[in-house]
Parts: C-alpha cells; structure tokens; sequence
C-alpha cells in the first residue's frame, strides 16, 4: 500500500513539476522578451534580485576583467527567480502543511546532479531496449512452445473408430460453406477423438467406484474445457507484451529528444 502511494505521489510531484515548468517558463519568456526589446537595464524594481548581488556573484565566478552586459545580469536575476518557482511548486506537491529540508534536496537534486543526464538516459534506454528483449523473449516462448506442440502430434498409423461420414458431417457444420476437407484432416480428426475419448475413460477410471457418474465425466473434461481460456489468455498476453514494447519505444524517443544538457 505504502509503494502504491509513493508512486502516486511521485507521479502526482512529477505532473506538478511539469505544470510548473511550463508556467515559469512562459513567465520567463516573457520577461526576457521585455529585456532584449530594450537595450538598457530593466529598472531595479522589476528585478526580484539585488543587480548588485548579482553582478558581485558572476564577477566572483568570471575570469578578471570581462565585462558583463546589462541583459546577462537582467537575464539571470529573472531565471534564478524562475528556478525558485519550480522548486517552490514541486515541494508544494507534496502532502504536508510544511517544506521540510529533504523536501528541499529532493526538488533541487536533478539540476544540482544535471552532468548525470547523459549517464542515466544511456541507462533508462538499455533497461527499456532490456525490456522490449524480454517481451521478445516471453512471444517466442509461446510461439516455440505452440510449435513444438504441433510437431509431436501423430495422428497415423491408428483405426479411426468412427465412420468418415459422421466426422465429416460434423465437422462440415463448423465450417465455412464451399470449404474442402482433405482426408488426412478427416482421418486425423477421427483418431484424435477416439485418443481423447481413452484419457478421459481413464481419468474416470481413477475412481475407485463401480459406477461413474457426471460429477466425475465433468471433473474428467474440466481440463480440455479450460484449453480454450487459455489460448485465449496467451494471445491476450502476446497483445499485451507488444503494447509494451511499443510504450518502450516512445519513452526511448522521448528520453533521446529530452535528456540533453
């Protein structure tokens, strides 16, 4: 239960975050826009950072005697003011009536390890490329197994115990109007019947009474009931295995297109 909350929380921080990036990005934009319309300073009191703070920061950081452009300081003082936003809205994500400290650590840690990117979008996309291989894995599974199925069968060599014309009667009933049916298809049939009918004798035969009854007949056949459920089931997960692989794919596109620094 407690997984299951986490990860609604996260996904919940990780919309909120997205929500707020594109807010704080247009807010930007626009902001910045003013700034280069105008080749002078913006007047301090639309900055919502001391230019002198500034200023005295990058000089601290800058090689002596680079000169730096009114833009770049206006620039910068809007976007730190535009990363205070988004931490501010991903902590306020969470669940709580205060902003703790490692709610802090955790809204920052992706810009503060963000020489990590390359690094963690060249493993997100060898586990999901691992993933597409083990989806692989689990159809050819299914496949072979069918296959291999197929090939122990035989159906020659036996008396057939029922007459041709019954079998292909019934089986004439199931099939599309026109359709041929060769004889290996009605002589196979045949004996394949007459086999089934001997393992469900003998499932019956298990019973240590002198009479078998329907409880016992039903109890037999149960299994070549359910055979039908379970093909279905194993082309459902096949459906399933393919829909992943292809998620697969868009989130290797969109980690590609999104994680560059």
């Amino acid at each position: 239960m407690k997984k299951h909350n986490a990860s609604e929380e996260t996904t919940k921080a990780m919309k909120v975050a997205e929500t707020a990036k594109e807010a704080a990005a247009e807010t930007a934009k626009e902001q910045i826009e003013e700034i280069e319309s105008s080749e002078a300073e913006l007047p301090e009191s639309k900055l919502p950072f001391p230019r002198a703070t500034i200023v005295n920061m990058l000089r601290k950081n800058l090689s002596k005697g680079k000169q730096i452009k009114g833009q770049v300081k206006d620039e910068l003082n809007v976007w730190l003011a535009k990363m205070i936003e988004r931490i501010g809205k991903i902590m306020n994500s969470q669940p709580y009536t205060f902003a703790s400290y490692e709610m802090l650590k955790e809204a920052i840690a992706p810009y503060e390890f963000i020489q990590d990117v390359e690094g963690e979008k060249t493993e997100l996309v060898k586990k999901l490329q691992s993933i597409k291989e083990n989806c692989d894995a689990i159809v050819n599974f299914i496949d072979e197994s069918s296959k291999k199925k197929v090939k122990s069968i035989s159906l020659e060599g036996e008396e057939p115990p029922f007459p041709k014309a019954t079998i292909t009667r019934a089986l004439r009933k199931h099939l599309d109007s026109g359709k041929q049916i060769k004889g290996p298809v009605k002589q196979g049939l045949n004996i394949w019947l007459g086999k089934l009918i001997q393992r469900i004798a003998k499932k019956m035969d298990l019973h240590p009474y002198s009479c078998i009854d329907g409880g016992m007949f039903r109890e037999a056949i149960e299994t070549y009931e359910n055979v039908g459920d379970i093909e279905i089931e194993k082309i459902r997960i096949i459906k399933q295995l393919e829909a992943i692989k292809l998620s697969c794919d868009v989130l290797i596109s969109e980690i590609e297109r999104k994680f560059k620094l």
